[in-house]
């Protein structure tokens, strides 16, 4: 185990390439032969440091572990909730995509009816015959990140280009599971993560309470809605989230706005 964690380190790589290029400098100054075998030692001494230097400058630091990363938006999430809770807010969340800012904020409803038009400037809306709370969507950080330096690009009405962004961004970008599997129909979409490695957030969540997921969600699945309802162009509720081992399984119903 010790060694699989000396020679998997990324120093130790160029650490050999500098023990290798000190050793071809001093054999070649102490034998001072004044040859071409001189002449390569030293080229291949100087050879073997700039490799060296190289493969330390490039190599990839280790990530953290992954039961450490899983649990940091727990805590958050659950905060959120219980604030709401404490409101006297327990609806579940929708996302909505505003076309004129290019945000996206969620919404918890405290009455019922047909959302009407709101903004991310205010916290709770009062209007007329509703009332809800409003806030920037959990996952605006990382989309905009997305959007605006890894260059993605919703796709507009069109399921099967959804699919493949949704895959693209989960199992390739962030590598959090091997496959997504999108079902739609007129008013919901349904994903099922397969190979999903983030169980265990999930599990940690859910276990405080079902509601965190439905109620505000994770990043991830903060994301997930984002996405879909700038694709769909319509208000994304969060209906279900199950895990089953290495499954997930998301549930939002779609809602036409006017």
């Amino acid at each position: 185990m010790k060694l699989n964690k000396l020679t998997g380190s990324v120093y130790f790589a160029s650490s050999v390439m500098f023990i290798a290029a000190i050793v071809s400098l001093v054999i070649a100054f102490i034998t001072n032969r004044g040859d071409m075998t001189t002449a390569v030692l030293i080229i291949v001494g100087f050879m073997l440091i700039v490799t060296g230097l190289f493969i330390l400058l490039t190599a990839e630091r280790a990530p953290l572990p992954a039961f450490l990363t899983e649990l940091m938006p727990v805590q958050a999430t659950e905060n959120i909730a219980v604030m709401l809770g404490d409101l006297g807010v327990t609806s579940n969340t929708v996302h909505r995509y505003l076309k004129k800012s290019e945000e996206v904020i969620q919404i918890n409803p405290i009455t019922g009816g047909r959302i009407p038009e709101v903004s991310a400037d205010n916290t709770f809306v009062i209007e007329k015959n509703w009332s809800g709370a409003v806030y920037p969507a959990v996952s605006s950080t990382l989309l905009r990140k997305l959007k605006n330096e890894d260059n993605l690009k919703v796709p507009l009405n069109n399921t099967d280009m959804l699919s493949t962004c949704l895959n693209e961004v989960v199992c390739d970008y962030l590598a959090i599971a091997k496959k997504v599997t999108l079902s739609k129909n007129n008013q919901s979409i349904s994903l099922l993560l397969s190979g999903f490695s983030m169980s265990r957030m999930c599990q940690t969540m859910q276990k405080a309470s079902p509601k965190c997921c439905t109620m505000v969600g994770c990043p991830l699945c903060s994301l997930l809605a984002a996405i879909i309802a700038e694709s769909e162009d319509c208000d994304v509720m969060s209906d279900n989230a199950a895990v089953e081992k290495d499954r997930l399984i998301l549930a939002f119903s779609l809602h036409k706005r006017d």
